[in-house]
């Protein structure tokens, strides 16, 4: 079992880091049968403490499982950093909020505008994160011969459990 240690602020800089350079995240929920589902969601903003927003339909499949079952995960996949932060979720009828985080790409798939009031916000409270943010392809490649040739841990980059 991995164990987890309270985050430091190292570790909450990563963790930053791969939330704001991530534009699409996984949501995932639970239905009432309790299978996992994965939802595609553009992160609108993350307060990099963990906590993220969302913007969703207040009809969608997320929603409703989300209201029926707070526990979620986002995940978050760069091409050399990848984060797995577990918390629970809110829905949040906040029209300034909402206002705030508007942008064109939520335009596009919210077309009645700002003032729709079945769009809602997803608010996240993360409680804990994985991350992995590698060095990159090619030092990981170089890193992973070299390992082999001299019978060494590769060096894969900085990787840990926190709670948040």
């Amino acid at each position: 079992m991995t164990s987890r240690d309270h985050v430091t602020p190292e570790q909450l800089e990563t963790i930053r880091s791969i939330m704001k350079s991530t534009r699409i995240a996984m949501l995932t929920t639970i239905d009432s049968d309790g299978a996992l589902h994965a939802h595609p969601m553009t992160v609108q903003d993350a307060e990099y403490d963990g906590d993220c927003w969302f913007l969703a339909s207040d009809e969608s499949d997320a929603v409703r499982q989300l209201q029926a079952n707070p526990s979620v995960n986002v995940a978050y996949s760069g091409s050399s950093q990848w984060l797995s932060v577990a918390g629970k979720a809110e829905v949040v009828r906040d029209e300034a909020k909402k206002k705030e985080l508007w942008n064109t790409f939520t335009e596009a798939w919210f077309t009645d505008g700002d003032t729709d009031p079945s769009v809602i916000l997803i608010h996240v409270t993360a409680q804990s994160a994985q991350y992995w943010d590698s060095p990159g392809r090619v030092v990981t490649l170089v890193s992973m011969l070299k390992a082999k040739v001299t019978g060494e841990q590769p060096e894969a980059g900085d990787s840990a459990s926190v709670e948040m």
